[in-house]
């Protein structure tokens, strides 16, 4: 079975995930920030309208790091479900590349003094990360600090 971790109890976990429907269609991203013993810090949702997936896994990732900055935090476990998003942010990407500005945002926020890890988790265990980007993606706000879990959403936590 394939469950959100902790990862040893000692950092915060910020879960991120993009939405579209249609791909290209209708795209929302979104995260919620825990604690080690699971508990609801912050979340985050926003709407980028019609747009793809790789775009709004990017713009979740690049949005929660802020918000986990914002929140002071130091020490982080960032998962995401996108393998290609993750990629591009290690690897070298070109000016030119399409998402070239967002990638280099998310470098810079990676450069502060904090400490950051970025892992790959499966789809399965991002169920709450998901559920926001959906939110996101039927709400019409571009971004929306979330400091209570949405109705629906306590099933997952």
């Amino acid at each position: 079975m394939v469950r959100w971790n902790a990862h040893g109890g000692i950092r915060m976990i910020l879960n991120v995930d993009g939405s579209s429907i249609g791909n290209p269609g209708i795209s929302g991203f979104g995260g919620l920030i825990r604690n080690s013993d699971r508990a609801w810090v912050h979340g985050f949702a926003g709407n980028i309208g019609h747009s793809n997936i790789l775009h709004a896994e990017l713009l979740a990732i690049y949005h929660g790091l802020v918000l986990a900055w914002e929140l002071d935090i130091k020490d982080l476990y960032c998962y995401s479900d996108s393998k290609t998003a993750l990629k591009l942010i290690y690897d070298h990407v070109n000016e030119w590349h399409h998402y070239a500005a967002i990638i280099y945002n998310i470098k810079d926020i990676l450069s502060r003094n904090w400490r950051v890890r970025l892992v790959h988790t499966l789809r399965e265990g991002n169920n709450c990360a998901d559920f926001l980007a959906k939110f996101g993606a039927r709400n019409p706000e571009a971004y929306s600090s979330i400091a209570v879990p949405p109705d629906g959403m306590n099933l997952l936590l």
